[in-house]
Parts: C-alpha cells; structure tokens; sequence
C-alpha cells in the first residue's frame, strides 16, 4: 500500500508567453483538482490511500465527490462560514513557472497527528509513506518520528519556502524529491554528508528539461531526458514522476531503473499533452 497525507486543491493554472507587470493580463486560465498530495495520489498505479481535509463551501463539496471517485480517500471534513477550499494559483510563463501562491490553512489546521495516525494505524516495511510539505510542520514531524522506524517514508518539499519550514524533521527518510533550488535553500552542498547526517537513503534532484540526479549511499547517477518536450504548462510534472517512481518501487524494480521508467512515463504524458 501507498498511503499519501496532503493537500488536495482548487488549482488556478494562467499560461501565457510572457506576463506585463502592474497591469491585467489576458491568458488562458485553467481550473481543477490539484495539490501536490491529490496529484500523486492519483497517478498511482499500485493499491494506494490518501488522507486529507477540505472545506465545507460549495467548491469543496465538489472537490469532495471527486475525490470519492478517485479511489480510497479518508477525508476530514471542515464545517463553518470560513472553511473554505485550500486554493493554488500559478502563473506559467512560456512553459515555466514564473511565480504562484498557496493558501492551504485548512490542511495546516484540520489534520490533527491524532486523525492521521488513527487513519494510518500499523505500517509496515512493505508500505509507503508519502508526506508532502504542504502539511503543517508539527505533524509532519510527528508522522516521521511515529513512523521512521516502521516504514518506507517519502518527503516532498513542494516549494523553497516548504521545504525551509520542515528542514529540522527531515531524517531517517527513504526518499526525498527536491528540485535543485529547493535542496541549494537547506545550503547543503554536500548531498552524501547531509544524507548520511541525516539517515536518508536516497534523493533525488529534479532539474526540469536538464533531467534529474539520484544520490545513493552507493554515490550520484544522473539521468538525461531522451527528449525535452516543450508545453505551454508543466504543473503537475514533479508529481507524476514521484508517482511513476514510487509504482514501480512497490511493484519490486530497482531504484535505477525505477527512475529511469518514471522519466519515461513524463516524457510520455508531455507528448500526449496529458499532464
């Protein structure tokens, strides 16, 4: 089993060739179920659960149905006038992200260690636990000191500012998926030392079209893309691979290779235009 805790969100996705400051841009605007934690979630191709909060508003009660048909989610539920939907809005400039903000208060807030913990209950060497930086950093560091011991835990910084808010819980991992900025904000130059100060067994380095690096206690392997496919919007990228990757893991194929079918399966949804 792969068990997921984070964010699901409303995302609001703009792509334009390029954004005019201080002034109202015309773009082609997307909206639908995003977050980091609902995306890998539902790339999964192995038996897998997600765990979660919403709101009670209009938009969350059809975030909700959703995600019932999605699969296997246990979801707490947020009454009241102010539980509204956690919401991501991202600006996508000729391909890349030029900037986005994030509002996931409701996640931060209804995700108790106590719902969370009697949700996960026993985990065993043969699960994952994947956690994503969008959850609230007590909890986040509670779920890896309850669990280190028992189970296979990912960690996904989602951003810079994420990321820094969770360095200090950030050990006894069996996976983590930085991008290269995030991991240059922990100003850990040394990948091996900081891996072995911190007792993480492997990271992996995305660098968008450049490809990605994957550090093992047995030393650094990168990995080039056999084709950079341009898009107009790559949100979600960084998400289907963890979750081709991590599929692949649980099905028993070696992180090497494991990484390589991950990279294989993006390039092929960029083709398809099926992010």
């Amino acid at each position: 089993m792969i068990w997921v805790v984070g964010a699901v969100a409303i995302d609001m996705i703009a792509v334009r060739e390029k954004f005019l400051d201080g002034t109202s841009n015309p773009s082609d605007i997307h909206l639908g179920l995003g977050g980091v934690g609902y995306r890998v979630f539902s790339n999964l191709e192995s038996p897998r659960r997600f765990i979660t909060a919403l709101g009670s508003d209009p938009i969350s009660l059809w975030a909700q149905e959703a995600l019932r048909a999605d699969g296997d989610v246990i979801l707490q539920e947020v009454k009241g006038k102010d539980a509204g939907p956690p919401l991501y809005l991202a600006l996508m400039e000729s391909g890349s992200l030029k900037v986005a903000a994030s509002d996931f208060r409701i996640v931060e807030q209804a995700l108790s260690s106590r719902f969370v913990m009697n949700a996960l209950g026993a985990l065993t060497f043969e699960d994952f636990l994947v956690l994503d930086a969008n959850l609230a950093p007590g909890l986040c560091a509670e779920l890896i000191e309850r669990y280190a011991a028992s189970t296979r835990i990912v960690f996904e910084p989602v951003s810079v500012e994420k990321m820094l808010r969770h360095a200090a819980a950030l050990h006894d991992l069996a996976l983590m998926t930085p991008t290269g900025e995030e991991m240059d904000a922990l100003k850990a130059a040394d990948i091996p030392r900081f891996m072995a100060e911190r007792r993480i067994q492997n990271v992996l380095v995305t660098e968008g079209e450049q490809g990605a690096s994957l550090y093992t206690p047995a030393g650094r392997t990168d990995y080039v893309p056999t084709a950079v496919i341009p898009v107009h919007d790559t949100t979600g990228a960084g998400d289907l691979l963890l979750a081709a990757l991590l599929s692949l893991l649980q099905r028993g194929i070696g992180i090497y290779d494991a990484v390589r079918g991950a990279m294989n399966a993006v390039e092929d949804r960029l083709q398809k235009g099926a992010l």
